[in-house]
This record gives structure tokens, C-alpha cells and sequence, in this order.
């Protein structure tokens, strides 16, 4: 009979806790809040984030690192964005999550040139990926409220997780090239300068333009 109660009080404890999630997010109060339009999706936004410049495919107020939201929308922004911020030395915790049926990932870091945390979130709506960044340290419940106005995922978790781990490894790859390239540069722009554009000199510029050739190829 005891191991009865206890099971069930097991049961209702985990129900509530699951009804106190669900409320948490379903009770932000959204009377006062702010429509904007990003990527011809109608999200709307607390008012203290409101009067930012809202263009076609992005939402700032004042800076990224205070409250943007971006539609990544093609190959190059979502891996220069996301490829950046996912190895940003000033990273201090990553957390995957799920939003009202977007995949969601959200990376925590403080940021010195702002001198505060920053956290960006990026999910995926209908195929498209958004980054949404503020100010601050964690993804509550008004930052959830935001992503649930747009269309729910399109790509399972899988493919969202691949999406990603593809975007950072183009990124690493596009770094180290165009680090190569300058170093090729720089060491024949110092042969040139210094009377010595021999063989070897010719050699470095035929690589730098390859390098950059391979880069546009790519985009």
C-alpha cells in the first residue's frame, strides 16, 4: 500500500512540475508587447526592446549584444554567423533546447567589448535559421515567447544538428584559408618591397590568388 502512495505521489510530483513548465511560458504577458516583422514573419517582442531599427531580414535595439533578431538566410550568413559565435573563445556554456517545436541552441558567453554576458539562441523555422541575442544569461521564458511566433521546425533534430555542424566546420576550414592567404600575401608583398620578387615570390602570389579563388567558388 505504501509503495502505492509513494508511486503515485512520484507521479502527480512529475506532472505538476510539467504543468509548472508549460504555465511558465504560457503565462508571459504579452498585452504590451511590440510587432515587428523579420523575413516576412510577424514576432512580437517586450516592450523594452521596442523603437529598434527593423529592416527586411533583421531586428536591432541599439546593438546585437542589447537585442537583435536575424534571419540567416542563406549559406554564407548562417555559417559566418553561427560558425563565429560557435567557437567565440568568450563562450562559457552551450545548451541545446526545444521551443514550442523549433530546435534550439543557445550559446552563453561574456563579452568584453560590452563588458556583460550575451547569450545568442539560434533555432530553425520553416528551414530558415534565426539568431536572436540579448543581453543576459539565460533563455527565459519571454525569450521562448518570441521564438514561438514563428513557424515550428521543418528539419528533424538530426538534420538540425547536422546543419549546424556544418555551418562551424565550413567556417573553421574559410578561417584557416584566408589566414593562409594573407600569410602568402604579406610574405610577397615583403619579398616585392624588398627587391627580391624572384621565382619563389611569383610562387606565393600564384597561391593567394588560388586561395581566393577557392573562396569565391564556395559562395
Amino acid at each position: 500500500m505504501n509503495k502505492k502512495i509513494i508511486f503515485l505521489a512520484c507521479v502527480i510530483g512529475i506532472a505538476l512540475l510539467s504543468v509548472s513548465y508549460i504555465s511558465a511560458e504560457s503565462d508571459v504577458d504579452t498585452s504590451d508587447w511590440v510587432n515587428i516583422t523579420v523575413n516576412d514573419i510577424n514576432f512580437q517582442i517586450p516592450p523594452e526592446y521596442g523603437g529598434g531599427r527593423n529592416a527586411s531580414g533583421d531586428y536591432l535595439f541599439n546593438n546585437v549584444f542589447t537585442f537583435g533578431l536575424v534571419a540567416l538566410e542563406n549559406n554564407k550568413s548562417f555559417r559566418n554567423n553561427y560558425g563565429y559565435e560557435a567557437t567565440n573563445e568568450e563562450n562559457y556554456d552551450v545548451e541545446e533546447m526545444e521551443i514550442d517545436g523549433h530546435h534550439a541552441v543557445a550559446y552563453y558567453s561574456n563579452r568584453s567589448i560590452v563588458n556583460h554576458t550575451v547569450t545568442y539562441l539560434y533555432f530553425e523555422s520553416n528551414g530558415t535559421f534565426y539568431a536572436l541575442s540579448y543581453d543576459g544569461d539565460d533563455v527565459n521564458s519571454s525569450m521562448k515567447k518570441i521564438v514561438s511566433y514563428s513557424p515550428k521546425s521543418k528539419l528533424s533534430k538530426e538534420e538540425f544538428n547536422e546543419k549546424l555542424n556544418k555551418a562551424q566546420e565550413e567556417y573553421i576550414e574559410d578561417q584557416i584559408e584566408q589566414e593562409e592567404a594573407y600569410q602568402y600575401e604579406q610574405a610577397y608583398r615583403e619579398g616585392y618591397n624588398q627587391g627580391r620578387s624572384d621565382s619563389r615570390g611569383g610562387e606565393l602570389l600564384g597561391y593567394y590568388f588560388f586561395y581566393k579563388l577557392g573562396q569565391r567558388s564556395r559562395y
